[in-house]
């Protein structure tokens, strides 16, 4: 049973329960911001669940709270999280604002999911495979973003997700069901979302490159009883990442002639590098207060992480770097352009280009594509027709090379001008001048047929490269 509920307008004001620190305020009113169905998360040693419901009370207008419930985990032991206790959860919502005379009308985000729920008509998913490739991903701490207009399947598959991570959850986990999207959870299911998707429930499809079925592999191996019991009891996102790519690699169904790939796969994916990303991800209470921050100390709380604080300074600090920068790029470009009106003067005016009998001399140029920039220049990226050559083993160069020039960094979108093929996996490779090699730069944001978008770190010259399939493809 739980520790603690609140209830929670949505300008924070605590209407009952004991739930009501300013830290469940903040997170209240960022699940009402977000418009969430389901907020589950198992960070800090406590399972926190949530959700923002249409309420009504008799002579008043429609409403909207935000209720919240607090479980401590006693010796790391958390309850099962399956419909049968999530249905559960959404009971006590209804009985607690019933003992404050308010009527839960439905949730926030939708009109018809009580009524379905009480009508056992509940959504089921096509299969395991979106599931396991998410359990996947979530251990190897990667976020992970799906879409749905769906409630009950959205709902449906982040429960599913929590029962196959059930032994890992005390590692601390947040997953949410929302309209709009949850900044800082692991598993987000939401309605839209501008950037890169990883599932679409519709249809529930996953990568078929070796990547997807990497990850999909990383999910089942996980639910295996020999594993959980190994892994079980673990608190540290970053432990977990390291503890089950060891036991994976010295597992039977390794495949040890494969070892190179798979440390390809987490070399790509950015796995296992300098700590887990899950250990950056927001904890589940979050202060409200803007002010002062003071870092809590090691012996009270343990590894002290990153949160949201300490991010906001970092981009204002960022923004203010940027802006100066911009500033000197500004003033430089208006120097070149002085300095070529005055050579163009000198050439004209005091050098006769035709007194010299001599011929002029020949200067080969790459023929550059038209350059399309934002109305405030922050890149300005140039087609190479003549890429650099020294073309990695194994790789194959994807179209045009590119000479990027970025003020900052920044997502930069290139055109295509070669075949995309989502079968093959693709990376992005900066041209070192002084070495005359490939230097490896990370995996396209997104990808399509007509173009791809890239994170440029600093200028250079850029290329996208795929996998050779040997006996089919030549290179380039």
């Amino acid at each position: 049973m739980y520790d603690s509920y609140g209830i929670f307008t949505t300008d924070g004001i605590t209407v009952a329960g004991t739930l009501h620190d300013e830290y469940a305020v903040h997170l209240a009113e960022r699940l009402d911001e977000s418009t969430a169905s389901l907020y589950i998360s198992t960070k800090n040693g406590e399972l926190l669940l949530g959700t923002a419901v249409n309420v009504q009370k008799k002579g008043r207008r429609p409403d909207t709270f935000i209720y919240l419930e607090k479980t401590g985990l006693r010796g790391g032991l958390l309850p099962g999280i399956n419909l049968s206790y999530i249905h559960g959860f959404y009971t006590r919502v209804q009985d607690k604002l019933s003992q404050i005379d308010y009527v839960v009308r439905d949730l926030a985000s939708d009109n018809d999911f009580f009524d379905n729920r009480h009508s056992t008509v509940i959504t089921g998913l096509l299969g395991p495979d979106a599931a396991d490739y998410t359990v996947g991903r979530l251990v190897l701490g990667k976020d992970t973003v799906c879409v749905s207009d769906n409630l009950s399947k959205s709902v449906d598959f982040v429960v599913a997700v929590a029962e196959k991570l059930h032994s890992y959850l005390p590692a601390g986990f947040t997953m949410v069901v929302s309209k709009m999207t949850f900044r800082g959870a692991d598993l987000n299911v939401a309605e839209k979302y501008s950037g890169r998707v990883d599932i679409d429930l519709k249809k529930e499809r996953t990568e078929s490159s070796e990547t997807g079925r990497l990850y999909r592999s990383m999910g089942t191996f996980v639910q295996s009883p020999v594993v959980r019991r190994k892994l079980s009891g673990i608190t540290s996102r970053s432990e977990l990442v390291g503890r089950i790519i060891s036991e994976f690699k010295g597992s039977s169904k390794f495949p040890k002639d494969k070892s190179g790939i798979f440390d390809r796969f987490l070399a790509d994916e950015n796995i296992g590098v300098n700590g887990s990303p899950a250990d950056f991800s927001s904890s589940a209470y979050e202060p409200q207060a803007k002010g002062e921050f003071k870092a809590p100390a090691e012996s009270e709380y343990g590894k002290w992480k990153i949160n949201d604080l300490d991010r906001e300074s970092l981009n204002l600090e960022y923004e203010k770097h940027m802006e100066k920068k911009k500033g000197r790029i500004r003033l430089l470009a208006v120097i070149g352009i002085l300095v070529i009106l005055l050579g163009g003067l000198l050439f004209f005016f005091v050098i006769n280009p035709g007194f010299s009998g001599a011929k002029p001399p020949v200067i080969v140029t790459i023929t550059p594509s038209a350059t399309i920039t934002p109305e405030e220049r922050t890149a300005i990226i140039t087609r190479l027709s003549t890429p650099p050559g020294n073309v990695p083993e194994g790789l194959l160069g994807f179209g045009s090379a590119y000479d990027i020039m970025v003020s900052g960094p920044q997502n930069v979108v290139v055109n295509n001008t070669a075949e995309y093929n989502p079968d093959k996996s693709y990376r992005l490779m900066r041209y070192n001048e002084s070495g005359l090699t490939w230097d490896y730069k990370g995996t396209p944001v997104l990808m399509s047929d007509n173009s791809a978008e890239v994170f440029i770190a600093d200028s250079g010259i850029y290329r996208l490269f795929s996998d050779e399939v040997f006996g089919t493809d030549k290179k380039v």
